[in-house]
C-alpha cells in the first residue's frame, strides 16, 4: 500500500511539471486570454474515458478554451485525484470539471475552490450532497431499465445479482438504487447479492465461479461498468447467465452484436464530455439556467444495435 500512494504521487507530480513545463513558452498575452478547464476524470484509460475526454477537447476547440485532461490509472485511487485538483487549484484554471471518485461529504479542495472563486462542475458521476452541476445520463434510471431488460430476458422469474463499482461513486449507488426498485416490483423475482467495487475493473474467474457456487440460482447479472462486463464475459465460469451492462465501447458493442452480453445502456462518454464544456461556456457567460444536464441514453439490444450504430459514430 505505501509503494503505491508513493507510486501515485509520482505520477501526479510527473504529469503536473509536464504539464509546467510546456507553458514556458507561451506569451503572455495567450495566456491572459486563454480559458482553462482543469478536468479530473476518475481514470483515464479506458475507451468510455478516453472517449469522454475526445468530446471534451472538441467542445473546448469550438468555445475557444483549453482542456487540461488528468486522472488516476484506477478508479478507485482517491488519493492522486485529490492530489490533481490540489495542484490545478494551485495554477491558474478558470473552473473544475470533476468526476468524484468518492461523493460523499465535502473535500477539502471544494472549500480552496470557492475561495478563490473557481466553480466545480461534477460530470459522469454527482456529488451526494453539496450543491455542484451535474452533467450526465440519470443513473437511476439505467439500473431500473438494465433490470428491467434482464427481467424480461428471465421471464421475470429467479435469482439475479448485481456487480456493482464503488458504491461510494454516485452513478454505481444510484444504478443499484434503480436495479433494486425495478426487481423490488417483480413478486417473482429476488436479488441474491450485490458485489461491489469493481469500478472499471475485471472481475476474477474465481470471484466469478465462488459466487454461483454460492448462489446456483443466479441466472442472470446487472454489471454497472461495461469494462467489468466484459471482464465477466471472458470468463468461461460465466456459463450461460444473461448479462446487462452499461457504457458504449466498440468491445462491449461487439459483445452486443455477438449476443454475449444480453443488452446495454448507451451511455456516450464523448456526449457527456462535449456537454460538460457546452455547460461550463454557459456558465462562464452567465446563460446556465439549470444545475444539471441530463443526457438521453437508449438502451440497445442485438435486435437494434445495427441501427443506432448507422446514427450514430463510435
Amino acid at each position: 500500500m505505501r509503494k503505491r500512494m508513493i507510486m501515485s504521487a509520482v505520477v501526479v507530480l510527473m504529469a503536473l511539471l509536464i504539464w509546467g513545463c510546456s507553458n514556458r513558452d507561451e506569451s503572455k498575452q495567450e495566456a491572459a486570454e486563454e480559458y482553462v478547464i482543469g478536468v479530473v476524470a476518475k481514470s483515464g484509460t479506458s475507451e468510455y474515458w478516453m472517449s469522454v475526454r475526445s468530446g471534451m477537447e472538441a467542445a473546448a476547440k469550438k468555445y475557444g478554451a483549453r482542456v487540461m485532461f488528468f486522472a488516476p490509472e484506477a478508479e478507485d485511487n482517491l488519493e492522486a485525484q485529490e492530489k490533481y485538483i490540489d495542484e490545478l487549484l494551485k495554477r491558474k484554471v478558470d473552473v473544475l470539471a470533476i468526476s468524484p471518485i468518492d461523493a460523499f461529504g465535502e473535500p477539502t479542495y471544494v472549500k480552496l475552490a470557492k475561495d478563490k472563486g473557481v466553480p466545480i462542475v461534477a460530470f459522469d458521476s454527482a456529488y451526494a450532497d453539496l450543491d455542484i452541476p451535474y452533467i450526465g445520463i440519470d443513473n437511476e434510471q439505467a439500473g431500473y431499465e438494465m433490470a428491467k431488460y434482464l427481467a424480461k430476458k428471465l421471464d421475470y422469474s429467479g435469482e439475479i445479482g448485481i456487480v456493482s463499482g464503488e458504491l461510494n461513486q454516485m452513478c454505481h449507488k444510484e444504478r443499484v438504487a434503480g436495479a433494486k426498485r425495478y426487481i423490488d416490483s417483480q413478486p417473482d423475482m429476488q436479488i441474491a447479492y450485490v458485489e461491489s467495487g469493481y469500478s472499471g475493473a475485471k472481475m476474477s474467474g474465481e470471484i466469478i465461479a465462488a459466487q454461483r457456487q454460492k448462489y446456483p440460482g443466479v441466472k442472470g447479472l446487472v454489471v454497472t461498468s461495461a469494462v467489468t462486463a466484459l471482464g465477466i464475459i471472458e470468463s468461461s465460469e460465466a456459463g450461460t447467465m444473461k448479462i446487462v451492462s452499461i457504457d458504449v465501447q466498440k468491445d462491449a458493442i461487439l459483445a452486443l452484436k455477438n449476443k454475449r452480453i444480453s443488452g446495454l445502456v448507451a451511455q456516450s462518454g464523448y456526449d457527456i464530455g462535449y456537454e460538460t464544456v457546452c455547460y461550463v461556456d454557459a456558465l462562464r457567460k452567465g446563460e446556465a439556467k439549470e444545475n444539471q444536464v441530463v443526457l438521453d441514453a437508449d438502451f440497445l439490444t442485438p435486435e437494434n444495435v445495427e441501427g443506432y450504430l448507422e446514427e450514430y459514430t463510435y
